[in-house]
């Protein structure tokens, strides 16, 4: 701690017990700038005075001309308004009608004089705290971060917030800081950082300012952050000032920064400067997902190519297989199930799987060294990681540990020794399951340690880049191990995909694209569903009718009605839209007591509907509030509409109803639009099993 901070903490623990509550009490609002009628607390006696102590302790203050933007964030419309009418007595402003919209109320709150501010009544209402900048701090060395707060503890002693219970037990309290300094100059520029996402108006002036404002760096973290500040603050002055925005991005060593350097440089037509600039990344990249922009970017503007880098792979060493369309919204399980069926070992592993192997396979060094692991019980990712230094602080133990497991009968011996030490610990950086020791044995026994070795030491050297975008299965076949990413229809291999990939296959593993088409089965049952609600978000709305019918083969085998009690008001205008009103639902089923029909009428097919997602969300919310899982496959008739008959006007179910004379009996009751919608399914599925030409 520097010493603003030491005094204030001597003065706090000097203060009164009265007056530290008051205090902690106004350090949990939100904002810094208080109301005083809002401090009324029933355990506190004579708040007035109080108030005026902790003022003459400097500890809160009255609202001056600094908090200008605060002031225009935070005040309420009404307050706006009445600030804006007194502080214009005092300037040559025009009058504002009330009917003004509150962003506009705020646009001419910043042309006001800021001095005048804390002359208003308005203004006099509220208090500001004062000690924020070492509060902050404390908070800062403790969460490590600027966004928790103080009632953080309040949460986690209400039982609402789970933290750990216990340090690992060789693991003393340990500070996340080296020294003093360093601690400082990560506040500076994690507060600087957090304060632009929160700080939406800022002009070309102010963000020239803070970018000459931004603290220096000693270290890799801190060069990071601060690189990432600088090219947020270029991007927002793209709109202001091109030309230095682009010098900023330029000179900026955010990889982020490079690459929308180039892409806006491109446009500006600066075609030579992005060529000799691409060259120059490629020769030292600042990272490896820019490597991989700078060839693609070069190759297609260039070169002539027509596709990236990204889509190339997907066609290049890859297979293709065909699966039942029960497997739509699950293709990774059904590409497992297809394997299965084949006598093939298949396991679902995608980032869990390396992550389990490099915790495990490191956890003494993680969670046991001091001034590497868990700091607080609010943590959950060593301190190291969070970072991102574990290599630069631990080199010499990492590669002791490797270095000790040569065989893979002493690897699965550590491995399932430090898990059955440590089972069910709580940690971010794998999960905890019954048979990850079991996955992790197949990939031990039948991989060569070297390639394991070497994708553990790239997780070591930097983590936030590598430890995601690992495929998505492991197959065991006749004894050979592979790993696969599986794209269905739509689907795009992203960078950090394709990073790993060509890191698994550098370090000797055999790694697949697998593609997926579905087929259709006639006698796939569907169950096509339409639902009233009180509201169009299922979040905050509830289910009022749902019609299903089953359709196999094009026919309706079965069907299934019901209204349903929202237990709420239905508004008069879904009443007039859907024609349910309060009377019909009184006495219809709760959600709870239907859901188990729902759930079996539903099972093994596929969930169609006319925009289908609306229909479907609500229906999963309503068993989410039961607190029961439920998914299906699903299939929208709009999508597929617009797929297979191009060119109609609209593809409202009305209009698709009226265009292919569907009979409609009722448009907005529930089994009306399901048995419509059903009609749209036959005419889709039509199309769908059609020979191609």
């Amino acid at each position: 701690m520097h010493d603003k901070h030491k005094t204030f903490l001597t003065e706090y623990f000097s203060a009164t017990k009265e007056q530290q509550c008051l205090l902690v009490r106004c350090i949990n609002r939100k904002s810094r700038l208080i109301r005083k009628s809002t401090l009324q607390f029933s355990e506190l006696n004579n708040i007035e005075d109080l108030t005026k102590q902790l003022t003459q302790l400097a500890w809160l203050r009255e609202i001056s001309a600094e908090d200008k933007n605060d002031v225009i964030n935070i005040f309420t419309k009404e307050e706006l308004f009445a600030l804006y009418a007194e502080c214009s007595k005092f300037e040559s402003v025009s009058p504002l009608k009330k009917s003004i919209p509150k962003l506009q109320l705020q646009s001419a709150c910043h042309a006001l004089i800021a001095t005048t501010i804390p002359e208003s009544a308005t203004a006099k209402r509220y208090l500001a705290r004062n000690c924020d900048d070492c509060v902050d701090y404390f908070l800062f060395l403790y969460f490590g971060n600027c966004r928790d707060r103080l009632n953080q503890f309040s949460l986690r002693d209400l039982g609402v917030m789970k933290t750990r219970d216990t340090q690992v037990k060789s693991t003393p309290a340990q500070s996340r800081f080296e020294c003093k300094q360093t601690a400082l100059m990560m506040f500076t520029l994690q507060n600087m950082k957090q304060r632009l996402k929160t700080e939406a108006t800022i002009d070309s002036s102010q963000i020239n300012a803070l970018i000459q404002q931004i603290p220096d760096y000693k270290d890799a973290a801190s060069e990071a952050i601060h690189y990432n500040i600088k090219f947020k603050l270029a991007h927002r002055l793209l709109t202001h000032d091109r030309p230095k925005a682009l010098d900023y991005l330029l000179a900026c060593k955010d990889p982020h920064a490079q690459e929308k350097w180039c892409r806006e440089a491109y446009k500006d037509g600066k075609t030579e400067q992005v060529e000799h600039h691409l060259n120059t990344i490629i020769d030292a990249p600042l990272s490896d997902q820019l490597l991989i922009f700078a060839e693609d970017f070069l190759a297609r503007k260039y070169q002539k190519k027509r596709t990236s880098i990204m889509t190339d792979m997907l066609r290049q060493n890859n297979q293709h297989i065909r699966l039942d369309e029960i497997h739509k919204g699950r293709v990774e399980h059904g590409v497992v199930e297809y394997y299965e069926n084949q006598n093939k070992r298949a396991f679902k592993t995608e980032n869990n799987l390396w992550r389990a192997l490099f915790g495990l396979t490191f956890w003494p060094v993680l969670f046991e060294t001091p001034g590497l692991g868990l700091t607080t019980e609010f943590d959950y990712l060593p301190e190291c990681l969070k970072q991102d230094c574990f290599y630069t602080k631990a080199k010499a133990p990492i590669k002791r540990v490797l270095a000790s497991l040569d065989t893979p009968k002493k690897w699965l011996t550590h491995l399932a020794e430090i898990a059955a030490a440590n089972y069910a610990f709580s940690q971010s950086i794998f999960h905890w399951y019954p048979t990850l020791i079991d996955e992790l044995a197949v990939l031990v026994r039948h991989s060569d340690l070297s390639s394991i070795s070497a994708v553990l030491l790239n997780m070591c050297r930097a983590w936030h880049q590598t430890n995601d975008g690992f495929p998505d299965l492991m197959v065991l076949d006749d004894n050979k191990l592979r790993f696969e990413e599986v794209k269905g229809e739509g689907d795009v291999l992203r960078r950090n995909q394709l990073l790993r990939i060509q890191q698994m296959r550098e370090a000797g593993f055999n790694v697949l694209i697998t593609t997926v088409d579905f087929t259709i089965d006639p006698l796939q049952p569907y169950v096509v569903v339409d639902i009233e609600t009180t509201g169009g978000r299922a979040q905050h709305h509830k289910i009022t009718e749902i019609g299903m019918v089953k359709v196999i083969a094009g026919e309706i085998v079965d069907q299934w009605q019901s209204l349903i009690n929202p237990l709420r008001f239905i508004p008069s205008n879904i009443t007039q839209l859907t024609g349910i009103d309060n009377d019909m639902v009184k006495d219809a089923p709760i959600f709870s007591e239907v859901a188990e029909k729902v759930d079996d009428f539903t099972k093994n097919a596929i969930f169609v509907a006319h925009n289908v997602n609306f229909d479907y969300g609500f229906i999963r919310e309503e068993f989410a509030r039961i607190d029961k899982y439920w998914r299906r496959p699903k299939l929208c008739t709009v999508q597929q509409m617009r797929k297979h008959y191009k060119g109609l006007k609209s593809y409202s179910l009305a209009n698709l109803t009226a265009h292919f004379d569907i009979t409609m009996e009722k448009h907005h009751r529930a089994m009306s639009d399901a048995v419509a919608a059903s009609e749209l399914l036959n005419l889709v599925n039509a199309k769908r099993s059609a020979p191609s030409m």
